[in-house]
């Protein structure tokens, strides 16, 4: 086999082994939307259980099936305390920014807006204007 043969043979298995790298990013492309898909169906979820426990049971109640938790859930109710320390209306980026998250990454904002306006729908917390939060019991003073 000559110079030119064996240029060509790797020629030819580099381009077959460059259409079997580009199949399976597409492959790993179309299993990472399915598993965020599924990560925001179980966001969803727990924020439907944690708003209608709130509901049903009042925002001092216990979730029966953790009772140790926060009424509320845990992030929900890492949201309250941020917003209740900070002692004036915040934005999601402030928010995100103290629960030690990137406010550059979307999925970290999209979060806590999300659960944000859920807990404003329970009336655990006021939107003061449009994307600016505090606290319900904190929108008549100033200083928390």
């Amino acid at each position: 086999m000559d110079g030119d043969q064996i240029l060509r043979l790797l020629a030819e298995r580099e381009a077959a082994a460059r259409v079997e790298w580009l199949r399976l990013e597409q492959e790993a492309a179309q299993i990472a939307g399915l598993i965020e898909e599924c990560r925001r169906e179980i966001e969803h979820l727990a924020v439907a259980r944690e708003v209608l426990s709130g509901l049903v049971t009042g925002p001092a109640a216990p979730m029966p099936a953790a009772p140790d938790a926060n009424p509320v859930g845990d992030f929900a109710g890492r949201l309250l305390v941020v917003l209740a320390e900070a002692g004036r209306p915040l934005r999601c980026r402030e928010v995100v920014a103290v629960l030690g998250e990137d406010p550059s990454v979307a999925r970290h904002g999209e979060r806590v807006r999300h659960r944000l306006k859920k807990l404003t729908a329970a009336g655990l917390v006021r939107e003061v204007e449009p994307g600016l939060f505090t606290r319900s019991e904190d929108s008549g003073s100033p200083s928390g």
